[in-house]
């Protein structure tokens, strides 16, 4: 395996801590709040949302992308809420 290849390769596999609250926005370090992700992963999420909170995210994809329909949120938190039961 040529030298370029094995750096793609460990940069690939390489693991990095995502906050799912930014710390930017006042996210903690604990375990609730960190989500491990491969480097591509983590790039991509950013990318697409920049430092947003969850919160944030949800009403980002609702009002802009769902036509406002914010029935469809409630809805599937009920039927996760039903499975969870």
């Amino acid at each position: 395996m040529k030298k370029k290849q094995k750096k793609q390769l460990r940069r690939k596999n390489h693991r990095s801590r995502h906050h799912i609250i930014p710390s930017s926005r006042g996210g903690n370090t604990s375990n609730e709040n960190i989500k491990m992700l491969n480097v591509k992963e983590h790039q991509n999420y950013h990318t697409l949302f920049s430092n947003l909170t969850p919160d944030e995210i949800i009403e980002l994809l609702v009002e802009h992308f769902w036509n406002g329909q914010w029935e469809w949120v409630h809805e599937a938190l009920r039927r996760r809420d039903d499975e969870d039961v």
